[in-house]
Parts: structure tokens; sequence; C-alpha cells
């Protein structure tokens, strides 16, 4: 008999997170997994892609983070359902299968962080906390995520197994990338790009752009082109700071994108310079898709970025060092696409998603097996 695994997620728009949700599901293994994928949301652009590939998806509707009924409903879907595991990802999902988990004796709670405990409140921290040992195990992303875990919410590090992000490195093999010209790019120039939620301070964008301003300012010639991908709250804030310091010809906001791996054949480097980071699946794909990174030495990015060797790390919001790593690495292409190669070999032998889907569906087996 196959044991039956829900993916619970808050929703299924564009993120790491949710990313990593559609790749797991896909790669589970049909022969001994039944697995649904469950959204506390309604639709999202990740819905009729899971769907596609033959996945089947609950959307339960929910209105906001305190609409109660997104409980009652979830409670009659695990009544019908009756799963053996449901594996949750982020705190309000994390908190909905824990209550049901303590409902019901029959369900195996499998928790997931992705994201150092950094911005929550008071009050998330306080119920993270309480609710915390209702979990039966838990999967964290990297080191530095679990690091925090054990920290903020006084959690056992015996019980928390960490699992990086993996991708489907074949699907970022050299191939059709789509023209300059789609994506409104300037002939001629290097690009620079990156590929997040546009949501700040965590994304450290504002420190981009300003690093940016930086290079340009510099007599480069031809002058760096920034391509920025994603979309989010701070979009709007963020095209303003272009605009301000003189960036808007030399900066595209091309809005969210699922085509990621044809994308990134056409920058020269890829730059992720958050504040905070638990992982930085963006870089994985970049890495995956030969490219050099700079990024910043925060949370789990140093655990697979290798320092002059895939790619650059820097100090986070220190625009000046940003700009002087994009600078170095722009000046000197040999080394950068050698880094491209090392990236992607590193991606290959230790962050394939096959290898991820694998080590989850243990912890899956470890949890009915002590069921």
């Amino acid at each position: 008999m196959r044991t039956k695994v829900m993916l619970l997620a808050v929703g299924l728009g564009i993120g790491g997170t949710e990313t990593h949700v559609l790749e797991l599901a896909s790669g589970i293994d049909r022969s001994k997994f039944d697995v649904t994928v469950c959204s506390l949301k309604s639709g999202g652009c990740l819905v009729e892609e899971l769907r596609r590939r033959g996945i089947r998806v609950i959307c339960l509707n929910g209105a906001g983070k305190f609409d109660l009924r997104v409980l009652f409903r979830l409670w009659k879907l695990v009544q019908e359902e009756r799963p053996d595991v449901i594996q949750s990802f982020l705190f309000w999902a994390n908190l909905a299968a824990r209550l049901l988990g303590r409902l019901s004796n029959a369900v195996r709670v499998v928790c997931s962080y992705h994201d150092e405990i950094v911005s929550e409140g008071w009050l998330v921290r306080l119920i993270d906390r309480f609710t915390f040992q209702w979990s039966h195990a838990v999967v964290c992303c990297s080191e530095a995520v679990r690091g925090s875990v054990s920290n903020c919410l006084g959690a056992p590090a015996p019980r928390q197994t960490i699992i990086p992000f993996g991708v489907d490195a074949g699907q970022f093999a050299v191939g059709d990338a789509v023209s300059r010209k789609e994506l409104r790019l300037r002939d001629g120039g290097p690009i620079v790009g990156t590929v997040c939620r546009l949501a700040e301070p965590k994304k450290g964008l504002r420190v981009l752009l300003r690093a940016m301003a930086v290079l340009n300012r510099g007599g480069n010639d031809p002058r760096c082109q920034l391509l920025i991908v994603g979309e989010g709250p701070a979009r709007e804030s963020l095209e303003a700071l272009s605009c301000q310091l003189g960036l808007s010809d030399w900066t595209v906001f091309a809005g969210a994108r699922r085509d990621i791996p044809r994308i990134l054949p056409l920058l020269d480097l890829f730059v992720l310079p958050s504040l905070y980071e638990g992982f930085g699946i963006a870089i994985l794909e970049a890495m995956a898709a030969g490219k050099p990174v700079v990024a910043t030495a925060v949370g789990g990015i140093p655990e697979f970025v290798v320092p002059a060797e895939t790619g650059l790390l820097v100090e986070a919001g220190n625009a000046a060092a940003l700009a002087d790593a994009i600078g170095s690495l722009l000046r000197d292409p040999e080394r950068a696409r050698q880094m491209g190669i090392q990236g992607r070999a590193r991606v290959l032998a230790a962050f394939q998603m096959s290898t991820v889907v694998r080590r989850h569906e243990q912890v899956y087996e470890a949890c009915v097996g002590h069921a």
C-alpha cells in the first residue's frame, strides 16, 4: 500500500518555497507514495503547472491569515483523505498542520523551515515555539536555518534534518535563450541579473541598484545593464530609486517569469544581494546554468557558494563591496567563465533534485515507521 503524503503550502504563487514544492511533488516516487498538494490560499500560477504534471491539487481558498474557516476545511479534508504524512511549508502552514496533528493521532507532521527566524514578531515566534513540540519531524534547508530554529525556538537539534534545496540541472543546460529584444534589453554590453521576489529590505535590491550606480559612474564602456526578474510589493519603490540614481535607461524590471532557464543564458553574471537568506535557490539555478554568482555571505549561502571558486561573497548591505565584486568579474570574463563551469559541476555533484527528493522520502518513511 502506498504512503499517502500531503504537501501543505500557504500559497502556490512564484517563490523559492513554492518552486521547491512543485519539484518535490513532481519527483516523489509514485509507486511508493500517493501525493496531494494542498494550498491554504486560492489559486496561484503553479496550480495548473502541478496539474499538468499529473499532481492532484486542492485549494482551500483562505481569505487571509486569520481566516479560521481554512482550519475547518483542512480538518474535513484530512478526515476524508486520511494522509499518513503532512509536510508543511512556512509558518502558517506549519501551524495549521501541527494543530491538525494534535487533533489526530493518525497523521504524522513534518514541518519545514526555509528561512532564518529574523523578521517574525514576538507573537508569531511565541506560537512557533509553543507548537514546535507537536511536529513529528522538522526539515531545515541549511545549517544556518537549523541553527536559527534551535536558537530562536529552543528547538532540540537532533529532531531537525538538514535537506538543502536542489534543482533539476538538466533544465538549465544550455539551450534556447530569450532575445534581448523580448526583455527590452539593449544590444551589446554586459548584463547583470537577479531573480527574486521584490521584497525589501530582505533581498537587498536597493543595495544592488546603488552598486550599479557606482559601476556605471566609473566610466565603463559599454555600461552595464541590470535585469531584475520577479514581482513583489517593493517594485514601485525600486523603480523610483532606479530613476533617482539615473539607471532607468539601464535597468529592466521584467516581472514574474516562469521561463528562468531561458533567461539565465543572457546573463554575464548573477547577483543576489540578500540581507538575510535561508538558502537562495535562485543562486543554485544560476550555478546550474553555468553562471558565476556574486552574493552576500548570509544565512545558508556560504554553505554552497565557494568563494573564488564558484562565485564571490560580500558583506550584506555594502554597495561599494558589491560593486567591486561585480566589476572584478566583468573585467575578467575568463575567470567568470571558469567560476560558472565549477558552479555547475558543484550543483551536479551535490544539489540534484533527485537526491533531495529521495531524502524527503526517507523522512516520510521514518515517520510512518515510528507511528
